[in-house]
């Protein structure tokens, strides 16, 4: 049963890539339609809703909440994540300030006449930016 999901996700996304759509939309907006799907054929949460849903007193629920909590808390505490928006501003301020347009120019010019020089000024540009 999963494969149909993972068709779909994988069709809705060609079809969004395809036509036009952000990929910052078109990946996420896949992903949501195949969860969507998923859940309102009732495949993620089978038949018995009991092994989901706490059946006990409050004190249950607010310990799974704050368990919940914490998870996401230490989840987005990662490096990682915290990396992901620093590298988008960097990005956003290289193409502004046409910094990075003047380095690939110049590693063009500079690599224009060797076979394949786009390629390697598009890997010297990419080193010079990921040292930064």
């Amino acid at each position: 049963m999963e494969i149909y999901f993972l068709a779909v996700l994988f069709i809705v996304m060609i079809l969004a890539l395809g036509s036009g759509f952000p990929v910052a939309f078109a990946l996420p907006g896949a992903a949501i339609l195949s969860i969507g799907l998923a859940a309102f054929t009732g495949w993620l949460f089978f038949a018995d809703t009991e092994i989901f849903f706490a059946q006990d007193g409050p004190i249950e629920w607010l310990t799974a909440g704050v368990t919940n909590f914490r998870g996401i808390y230490w989840e987005v505490e990662r490096d990682t994540l915290i990396a992901i928006p620093l590298f988008i501003f960097m990005g956003i301020m290289l193409q502004r300030s046409k910094i990075a347009e003047d380095l690939l120019v110049t590693m063009a010019q500079l690599f224009g006449r060797v076979p394949g020089g786009l390629g390697i000024s598009v890997v010297v540009v990419g080193a010079l930016l990921a040292a930064t």
